[in-house]
């Protein structure tokens, strides 16, 4: 399984911060999850909310990035004193060292197309999945930057929003024209597995930030068997450190038994 960080190592550092990334790299992690925001003059923000909220000095908290410029933006520090990133900045600094998932918060093309252009504009686009719970902005990338893997994110926002009266699944992939689906951990059983292999599907899990906090290695014990190819997990040092202790196992059985095939 590939270990996604959620928004980098995020109990390890402020999330979505420049330290998380590093941690998360450090980590053993395959992939970094982050969230992107639409400033006022059209730049790609790292931040999971419109509004800046508890990653945030206070006083800035309340601030909504819709409405601010780049230059407004800059200047505001995160609770550890980085500067707020910025997704073309932090492509330059951490896309050759690991894969990047970057969530599309909200339904707009125009935040789509800026993510895709700054992907393009490092070149290394087998680095990066570009994945939204929503459809405009992942149709709008088939249409018009085809070349970027997109990935349909699926969970409550779906069954609680208008998303669920549009589209199941199945529909919302065809739309997008994904080959990855991201479904929350807790809705991944056997039935979805045998419609994602029928499909050609590959099957990311993600857990929300309150998960994981008790149950983590049967969480990864019940996706391994199933076969899940990737976990977007807030434990990424744990996960790596447990899939490596796995696989040690596997091949010391291996060399125990080495007549028997498995």
């Amino acid at each position: 399984m590939k270990v996604i960080a959620h928004r980098g190592a995020n109990r390890e550092a402020i999330e979505n911060s420049r330290s998380a990334y590093e941690k998360a790299i450090g980590s053993g992690a395959t992939r970094i999850e982050l969230d992107v925001q639409l400033s006022r003059d059209g730049h790609a923000v790292i931040m999971h909310d419109d509004r800046l909220g508890h990653t945030v000095k206070i006083g800035e908290d309340k601030l909504l990035i819709s409405s601010l410029n780049r230059s407004d933006l800059a200047g505001i520090r995160l609770k550890n004193g980085e500067p707020l990133p910025f997704l073309d900045e932090i492509l330059d600094e951490f896309a050759d060292r690991i894969e990047l998932n970057i969530e599309i918060k909200g339904r707009s093309p125009q935040l789509a197309d800026v993510v895709a252009r700054i992907c393009k504009n490092h070149g290394r686009l087998d680095a990066f999945v570009i994945s939204s719970f929503e459809a405009e902005p992942l149709v709008y990338l088939k249409e018009h930057h085809p070349q970027i893997e997109r990935a349909c994110l699926w969970g409550m926002d779906n069954l609680l929003g208008p998303s669920f009266s549009r589209f199941a699944p199945p529909v919302f992939m065809m739309m997008a024209g994904a080959k990855i689906f991201h479904p929350i951990a807790d809705w991944i059983d056997g039935r979805l597995m045998d419609q994602a292999k029928a499909r050609g599907w590959k099957v990311y899990g993600w857990v929300p930030m309150a998960g994981e906090e008790s149950g983590r290695e049967s969480l990864w014990n019940y996706l391994a068997a199933l076969e899940v190819d990737g976990l977007c997990t807030n434990y990424p040092r744990e996960m790596a450190a447990w899939l490596t202790g796995v696989e040690h196992e596997q091949q010391r059985i291996r060399k125990l038994s080495p007549g028997i095939r498995h």
